[in-house]
Formats: C-alpha cells, sequence, structure tokens
C-alpha cells in the first residue's frame, strides 16, 4: 500500500472516530439511545452513533366538553356561580324566584304543570335568608324541602320537580386524550367517573299525558311510562367519553376531570428527589 493511500485511510478513520466521540460527549446533554454500528469501508471499524429520541406530542385540551355552552348558557352557569343576597320571611315561591331572577338577570321559568302533578302551587311558602351564598346553593336550599329541582333549558333556568329533573338527560362529549394512553386508562377513568358522580339509578321513566300528545284525544288522560336510559361510552377513535345525563352529573364530571388533570400537573411541576437527598 503506498504512503498516499494509507495517509488517506488513516484521515478517513480518525474522521470517523472524532465523529463518533462527539456523539457520545453529546450524549450526557441530549436523551437518546447510543447504539453501536460497524462500518466495512473503507477499513473494518466500530464507532458509537447516538439515535435521536423519539418525543410524543403533548395532547391540550380545549375545552372541557363539546358541544360548547351558548352564550346564554354561559351565563347561566356565572350566575349559579356568584354570591346571592336573599331574605324570603314566608313569601311565595314565585315572587322569590322573582326576585332572584332580576338579582342575577337572567330568565327563570317555573314550570307549573310539573308543580301540579305533584300536589305543589307556586304559591307554596319560602322561608329563607342567605348573605353571600352561591346561587346554586340558594337554590338548593329553597327547593330541596319542598321537592323540586332546577335544570339549565336552553336559554332559561328551569325550576321543575326533582323527578322531571333526573328525566331530563344532555349528551356532552368529553375529551380526554391528554388523560388516557390505553384501554385500561379509559377503563379506568370510566369507572371513577361511575362511582363518584353518577345517580345510584341509571334507569329514568317519563311520564307523558295522552290528551298532551294525540290531537283530539279525550278529556280523560292515561299516563303511558317512556323509558329513559343514562350512559357513559368510551370512543378510543376520538379519544372521548360520551356521556347522556343530568346537568348535575356533568357538573361533577367537569369538576372531577378539573380536579384529576390539576393534580397531574402538580405532580409534573413537583422536584424531583434525586438519590442521597431528602426532600
Amino acid at each position: 500500500m503506498s504512503g498516499i493511500l494509507r495517509q488517506k485511510l488513516v484521515v478517513v478513520l480518525m474522521c470517523y472516530l472524532t465523529a463518533g466521540w462527539l456523539v457520545v460527549a453529546n450524549a450526557e446533554d441530549q436523551p437518546g439511545k447510543v447504539v453501536t454500528k460497524t462500518h466495512n469501508w473503507p477499513v473494518k471499524f466500530t464507532v458509537q452513533e447516538k439515535v435521536p429520541a423519539v418525543t410524543q406530542k403533548k395532547i391540550e385540551i380545549k375545552q372541557p366538553f363539546y358541544p360548547a355552552l351558548t352564550e346564554a348558557e354561559q351565563q347561566i352557569q356565572t350566575a349559579l356561580n356568584t354570591a346571592t343576597e336573599c331574605d324570603f320571611p314566608g313569601v311565595p315561591l314565585s315572587k322569590a324566584l322573582s326576585s332572584l331572577q332580576k338579582q342575577h338577570s337572567i330568565n327563570v321559568f317555573l314550570d307549573g304543570l310539573a308543580l301540579k302533578e305533584q300536589g305543589l302551587t307556586t304559591d307554596e311558602p319560602i322561608n329563607v335568608s342567605l348573605s353571600g351564598v352561591p346561587f346554586k346553593s340558594t337554590l338548593d336550599i329553597i327547593l330541596n324541602p319542598i321537592g323540586l329541582d332546577y335544570v339549565v333549558d336552553g336559554e332559561v333556568l328551569k325550576i321543575t320537580t326533582q323527578e322531571e329533573a333526573a328525566r331530563t338527560l344532555k349528551v356532552r362529549i368529553y375529551p380526554v386524550g391528554d388523560m388516557c394512553k390505553t384501554p385500561d386508562d379509559y377503563d379506568a377513568l370510566e369507572s371513577v367517573i361511575q362511582k363518584t358522580c353518577v345517580l345510584t339509578s341509571r334507569s329514568r321513566s317519563k311520564y307523558y299525558p295522552v290528551g298532551d300528545l294525540v290531537l283530539g284525544a279525550p278529556g280523560k288522560k292515561t299516563v303511558p311510562t317512556v323509558s329513559v336510559e343514562a350512559s357513559i361510552s368510551v370512543v378510543p377513535q376520538c379519544k372521548a367519553l360520551v356521556v347522556n345525563d343530568t346537568d348535575r352529573v356533568h357538573t361533577k364530571i367537569v369538576d372531577l376531570l378539573t380536579q384529576l388533570r390539576q393534580v397531574r400537573k402538580d405532580q409534573e411541576e413537583a422536584p424531583v428527589k434525586k438519590e442521597g437527598n431528602a426532600y
């Protein structure tokens, strides 16, 4: 082998070795996998090369559920969390609700027909005096003792019976791709929602007077039963949960998912303990 060819081989070999040393040196600063490769040209030698680490794109949740609330629904939800002042010494229910409606600037509808079916009237006396209590808690204090509840029905806050509220279901889609990667993740999340958020009874019955449904029906009304089912379903293709349930259940689910995400964030931001050091 001539001296010139020998010098070229030495230069090429040194270049490969230098590149290998640089890769190993940078491996301490950049996460990745170091692999060993063997080259056969121009001479056989082995170097270590770093394979860049594969990073997964972090999923960001734009909104807690779909479809998004309308402007009127957002206004009602804001009002429900706003502090309330009220003093009702034996005030009729309709008058008390009218006062609360003006205070929070939202539409409140009192379902007189549902009340009548429960043997109640819009003049039920209310004895409540509160200050600084959220509007939703104020409503619970006023309505629960007389068997009533509230639901957000489109543009209005509807006051109705607890039975009717339990039968008023809404479908919402919750994106959970940031929390669930595997089928076990989805099963675990569905299980915790079932155990902590949903009503004990998954089946409700809804009653419709036949005379209200059939044109020209006779005066005497019968009451058929229609079963409505609350449900929760996993849709891995969309990385989502589809829930059909009441306003109260949906509120609990939003609170639960918000808290779970906050717990995960706090743990990710917590300082990592180094070996040999105490917290």
